[in-house]
């Protein structure tokens, strides 16, 4: 069961959310305003019908969580292409320069299908071997679809596992669909979580994003 709600309920239990049965799952996204976020460019996201949609004439960017840096997490959310020509884009352990985010520093996974890449400062690259693709079905970018990611900040390992929505579906069951994990150089560090513009003429379109951190078990996803 997933459960979203405020860290307070595992408390009332007697729990930390650590502790806690049942993942608790925090909004990070209210589906009205874009409070809490910093974007790249004044205007190149807004939110349309309930989803936090790029702007297709915008720069390329990125917009970033503010109000907490993540290690360990569980980020779970829907995403969908409204228009472009890049898979969208989200990135995590990114590196913060005072006022905003540096995307130039980050992991990025490209949900729904997997696609990555290494933004690390001296990579810049494909990652090579640090990124394992497994098999799935190509999904339509153009459709909802959900996506999970499940990062231990502490070994450097992230997955994510990923699904196409039904219509009018609230949930889907995913398979994993990419890893990334480096042993010599363990890429976890506190850092906003962010969605990335990867260049001009995208739409992109993201909602229901919530987040569990601490993570109750750093093992397993709850979607698939």
């Amino acid at each position: 069961m997933w459960i979203i709600a405020a860290f307070a309920l595992a408390l009332v239990a007697g729990t930390t959310p650590a502790q806690a049965a049942d993942p608790v799952l925090v909004p990070v996204f209210d589906g009205k305003t874009l409070d809490g976020w910093t974007m790249h460019a004044k205007d190149a996201f807004v939110v349309k019908n309930g989803a936090i949609h790029s702007q297709k004439n915008a720069s390329r960017g990125w917009i970033y969580y503010n109000k907490q840096q993540y290690k360990s997490f569980r980020w779970i959310f829907k995403l969908r292409q409204v228009s472009g020509d890049h898979k969208p884009t989200v990135l995590i352990w990114g590196k913060i320069a005072t006022p905003a985010l540096n995307g130039l520093g980050a992991i990025q996974f490209q949900p729904p299908n997997g696609g990555a890449w290494d933004y690390r400062p001296g990579h810049n690259n494909g990652g090579g071997k640090l990124f394992t693709k497994y098999p799935h079905p190509s999904w339509d970018v153009k459709k909802w679809a959900q996506c999970e990611i499940l990062a231990d900040g502490d070994t450097g390992i992230a997955r994510m596992a990923c699904c196409p929505l039904p219509g009018g579906a609230v949930k889907c069951k995913a398979q994993e669909v990419l890893k990334f994990e480096d042993k010599k150089e363990p890429a976890g560090r506190e850092a906003p979580l962010a969605i990335q513009i990867h260049n001009k003429g995208i739409e992109d379109e993201y909602k229901d994003l919530v987040v569990e951190s601490p993570v109750a078990d750093p093992t397993k996803f709850i979607t698939t």
